[in-house]
């Protein structure tokens, strides 16, 4: 009879539970440096541009010493100005190395059905369901080829590497 063996801690975590929104954290903060490699230049507005697909507009809105908070979007025209969909406030917490949605607008990707964060300090399942998205939405700009390049000459400031505990 063979047995099926049962998860282990190593296994990755249920989908929805918050070790895994902990885990996509991580991996927004890793799709977000490989999109911005250099987060602490002095351009706080960026465009990035492709052939084939809208542009991707960043706009940082604060600058901490452990943690920037920045705007990510597409802009489409339309017949009134344009509009940015979808419209992501992130942050990105650089001594932790994860990176969250912090609001969202009200756009057909993200759903809005559940309380807003800034309301009742986030639900898990609306973190899960932006942060989710923001995950899916960086995958597709790096396939599309968006990226914001790091300015020669500009090494920016030296952030010491995480430490790593050992038990």
């Amino acid at each position: 009879m063979v047995r099926q063996a049962t998860n282990t801690i190593a296994e990755s975590p249920e989908q929805g539970s918050f070790a895994a929104l902990m885990e996509l954290y991580e991996n927004n903060y890793i799709y977000l440096r490989r999109l911005v490699p250099q987060l602490d230049g002095k351009r706080d507005a960026q465009v990035s541009s492709v052939d084939r697909g809208p542009d991707l507009h960043l706009e940082v809105i604060e600058r901490c010493p452990y943690t920037t908070s920045l705007l990510l979007t597409h802009r489409f025209p339309r017949a009134r100005g344009e509009e940015a969909l979808p419209d992501l406030q992130v942050r990105i917490y650089h001594d932790a190395r994860v990176a969250e949605v912090l609001m969202a607008s009200a756009s057909p990707a993200v759903p809005m059905s559940s309380p807003e964060p800034s309301q009742t300090g986030g639900t898990l399942a609306w973190r899960w369901a932006a942060n989710r998205f923001l995950n899916r939405w960086l995958l597709y700009c790096l396939g599309e080829g968006h990226g914001f390049p790091v300015d020669e000459g500009e090494w920016g400031e030296f952030r010491p590497p995480a430490r790593r505990w050992a038990v």
